[in-house]
């Protein structure tokens, strides 16, 4: 007898999506990944200008779960990661004091969209593809996109690994109990510089988790491995400055974060861009890794479910797939 494969739909090409899309594609589901990105890797991103580039997400990420610890093995394995060794200090007012850390510091290599790619590399991936609508149909799910309208096919499960409030806005009619895990969680918002410098700038740390000032993180991007040697740095606003921000536009934020980049490194940017996240990380930490609404097969996951880390979103989608296949099987016997 020939089994068919379930086909799951996950929107989101983040790591939690691509997470989740590997683990079940390796346990025979049929999976088509939806992004409106023109790439994978969410807020793991990177952004080129000219000859300058910089991870403008993500700025590196540790491993303490074993399962990751594992996956990170392989992404080593494969060059598409690589530990940083740049010295971490904690900024305050001028004064530097190392801050190191209890797990190694690990950056995607050439980019930190490097692992995204690498997850992807064998999956069926839509980018450039914005789900604006949902159907349930004879217990199967259309989806409609704004580029394409309606797609052919139908989907058995739906798994949405994007942000709390984009996936409300999807999901909330088909199930109360879905709306209000979304309901519960507050993500918070990050105004990001990219500052590029003619020349090295003559700092004594490569990362800086810095205090009084509107950038809580300062980082020297091509002290990284496998970057370019073109000076380049990544300052984040703080998520209270930010959130107190978040309404602004470009053209009113820029000139305030080139001034506190002045502020704290003596030299104003000879080239700079910004770009804020909305959703950039989780208020508070909870104890949910995943949320399943197993009436309509409609999972979530992504790094607002735990804890806003790349490990977080990694493990978050593993543990749907691991639901996942369970409910698969169970509905076979």
């Amino acid at each position: 007898m020939t089994t068919i494969k379930k086909r799951v739909a996950i929107i989101g090409a983040g790591i939690a999506g691509l997470s989740c899309a590997q683990e079940l594609e390796a346990h025979g589901f049929a999976v088509t990944l939806f992004d409106k990105s023109k790439g994978v890797g969410g807020r793991m991103s990177h952004r080129y200008f000219g000859d300058w580039e910089a991870d403008h997400g993500a700025q590196y990420f540790t491993a303490r779960d074993s399962l990751f610890q594992s996956e990170v093995a392989r992404w080593v394995e494969a060059e598409v990661a690589k530990p940083w060794s740049g010295r971490i200090v904690s900024l305050n007012h001028g004064n530097a004091i190392d801050k190191p850390s209890d797990a190694t510091r690990y950056v995607g290599i050439p980019a930190m969209t490097s692992p995204a790619k690498h997850l992807a590399r064998n999956l069926n991936v839509l980018t450039q593809d914005t789900v604006v609508d949902l159907h349930r149909i004879n217990d199967l799910w259309k989806i409609t996109t704004k580029e394409h309208g309606q797609i052919a096919g139908a989907f058995e499960y739906l798994v949405l690994a994007i942000p709390s409030v984009q996936a409300e806005r999807i999901i909330g009619k088909y199930s109360a109990n879905l709306k209000a895990i979304c309901q519960e969680v507050v993500m918070l918002p990050c105004w990001t510089l990219l500052a590029y410098l003619k020349e090295p700038l003559n700092l004594p740390f490569d990362g800086a988790f810095v205090e009084g000032s509107v950038f809580s993180w300062l980082a020297r991007d091509n002290s990284k491995p496998n970057r370019p040697v073109y000076e380049t740095w990544v300052a984040q606003a703080s998520h209270a400055w930010s959130k107190a921000h978040v309404d602004q536009t470009q053209f009113e934020i820029e000139p305030i974060l080139i001034k506190a980049f002045q502020e704290l490194t003596g030299v104003e940017p000879d080239l700079h861009q910004s770009h804020l996240w909305r959703y950039a990380k989780l208020e508070e930490a909870n104890a949910r890794e995943f949320a399943l609404d197993a009436s309509i097969a409609v999972g979530l996951c992504g790094d607002w479910l735990k804890n806003s880390t790349v490990e977080g979103a990694w493990l978050s989608g593993y543990r749907l797939a691991e639901q996942l296949k369970q409910i698969a099987l169970a509905t076979m016997e």
